[in-house]
């Protein structure tokens, strides 16, 4: 199913569970756990980790779903509510990796041309992943493998569009380099 489908289906099963249905909370939960999981796998450093993250999710999701306004927000909303439980797991791991800080290395104002990621093998493309930094890791899988577009990501990581921007620029920038073999 793709973004849009699970977004137009995410609010009809809302509506559903503050109809009353129960059955619709869980079948919210099933569309998006892989997603999920598969975000939060590549923020942390064990799948046991994500998994764990996922189940906090779940229970801060289902416990403030109730002050969600706008049904059309789940699936930012969700994502961010995961990233969070992400950096409290790896906080409690001691194993932080910090952001950086705003413009700091993402200048927004470069005259190079935007790299291009297709035509790479899905492997070779996942293990390139693991090895760049977690701020390049989290725009990414954000943008290219969950479909967020840059506002959307913006929301989910408390971060101006700008910066957004400019740190998806340099993530493509150091991916490529990693699958030319050019990274370290």
């Amino acid at each position: 199913m793709d973004a849009r489908a699970s977004a137009i289906r995410s609010q009809l099963l809302i509506l559903r569970h503050r109809g009353g249905d129960s059955a619709a909370l869980p079948e919210l939960v099933e569309l998006w756990e892989r997603p999920l999981l598969y975000y939060l796998r590549r923020l942390l450093d064990s799948e046991a980790d994500a998994w764990d993250a996922l189940q906090e999710s779940w229970l801060r999701a289902v416990r403030d779903l109730h002050r969600l306004r706008d049904e059309r927000a789940f699936p930012a909303w969700i994502y961010t509510i995961a990233r969070n439980a992400a950096f409290s797991a790896r906080r409690g791991r001691r194993a932080v990796e910090p952001l950086p800080e705003e413009g700091a290395g993402d200048d927004a104002r470069t005259e190079a041309p935007e790299p291009a990621l297709d035509g790479w093998d899905p492997m070779d493309v996942h293990a390139a992943l693991a090895r760049l930094s977690l701020a390049h890791r989290d725009v990414l899988t954000l943008h290219f493998l969950e479909g967020f577009s840059i506002a959307e990501i913006g929301a989910i990581t408390g971060t101006p569009g700008g910066t957004v921007k400019s740190r998806l620029f340099h993530a493509k920038r150091a991916m490529r380099a990693l699958l030319e073999g050019g990274g370290s």
